[in-house]
């Protein structure tokens, strides 16, 4: 996670001077160009401005958020910049914005992780300066020991302080990578953008930002998020009786030994006569339940699944690689059952 209290940095010609790496990763990034790099020459992704969102007045500052991205997300697209546009009125203006990533879901309310990960770079494009980065912890204990089963990321909410000089306009940029695997077509890749009347990093008395936050009202938006197009993954949404609840999302649902649990579900996009394998394990080896076929709108037919001696089972669904366009995928995060 990017450390509290960082330095301070400027727009000053070009030069970002990138936050300081989280200490915890999940999984590892490959290098990129700096933000400002990829902005100036573009590279490999023609970036195209696909949305503006109505301009919203806070106190001084006026923003709007924009997303440029390739307008079509693939499985190649390895990262989204987001931009922020910010302007001033008569007087300096400091505050924080803070950055939430939307969430994945296995079944509804169950969360494991984020269609995007980061920020991994921030930059001012535009008079201004910030200041410390904040990233919230990550959700990085793992649900299953089967790690390389994750789809996507669970990065937590950033935030950056921000201040701006009197009559300015300028944009915040944000670079978020995407996960290596196939996108959803369900996710929807918005990131909100949320103004905050306080700082996140505390400073010394020679600061620009020690008198403290200017800004007295927050507000919110939300960029709208690229399609997802081409190669997709095969989303499974499990759904059981006796269905997972609790605070905890990981936490074992118990159940009496010999009791039953029956299984459904649906698969995005909703696709007729598609193989789902349903299996369980009990901390080794995967075992098969079933093999399912779709109905003509996704849903899965409901089976039921009796587990056998006391134990913690996780029970899991995948999509082979098979005829149609979807490519193999699994959920992200398996079902826990406690039997005793």
């Amino acid at each position: 996670m990017y450390e509290p209290g960082g330095p301070e940095r400027n727009y000053t010609g070009g030069v970002l001077r990138a936050p300081a790496e989280r200490a915890c990763r999940r999984p590892p990034r490959r290098r990129t160009r700096s933000l400002r790099a990829r902005v100036v020459a573009g590279g490999a992704l023609t970036l195209a401005l696909i949305a503006l969102l109505t301009a919203v007045a806070i106190a001084q500052v006026t923003v709007s958020g924009t997303l440029e991205t390739p307008t079509h997300l693939t499985a190649k697209t390895h990262y989204i910049l987001y931009y922020l546009q910010l302007h001033s009125g008569a007087s300096e203006e400091r505050f924080a914005v803070q950055m939430t990533p939307p969430p994945f879901a296995t079944i509804g309310g169950l969360p494991e992780g984020q269609s995007i990960d980061g920020p991994t770079d921030i930059a001012l494009q535009g008079p201004g300066t910030l200041g410390s980065t904040v990233q919230a912890p990550s959700a990085i204990v793992p649900c299953s020991s089967r790690t390389s089963a994750f789809h996507g990321y669970a990065t937590g909410v950033a935030s950056v302080d921000v201040l701006l000089p009197p009559n300015s306009a300028t944009v915040l940029a944000v670079r978020y990578d995407t996960g290596r695997r196939a996108p959803w077509v369900d996710s929807d890749f918005k990131l909100q953008f949320t103004i905050e009347p306080t700082l996140v990093g505390t400073y010394p008395a020679t600061s620009p930002f020690a008198a403290g936050a200017t800004v007295t009202t927050a507000s919110s938006l939300t960029t709208a998020g690229p399609l997802v197009s081409g190669p997709t993954g095969a989303h499974i949404l499990l759904a059981t009786k006796p269905r997972q609840a609790g605070s905890d999302p990981y936490a074992p649902t118990a159940i009496k030994a010999g009791g039953t649990v029956e299984v459904g579900g649906r698969l995005l996009p909703g696709k007729a006569g598609r193989q789902i394998v349903l299996q369980w394990s009990r901390g080794g080896a995967l075992h098969t339940i079933a093999v399912l076929h779709t109905t003509a709108s996704g849903h899965l037919p409901e089976t039921a699944w009796r587990p056998g001696a006391p134990g913690t089972y996780e029970l899991w669904a995948s999509y082979p690689k098979q005829p149609g366009g979807l490519l193999a995928d699994s959920t992200s995060c398996p079902l826990r059952f406690a039997v005793g």
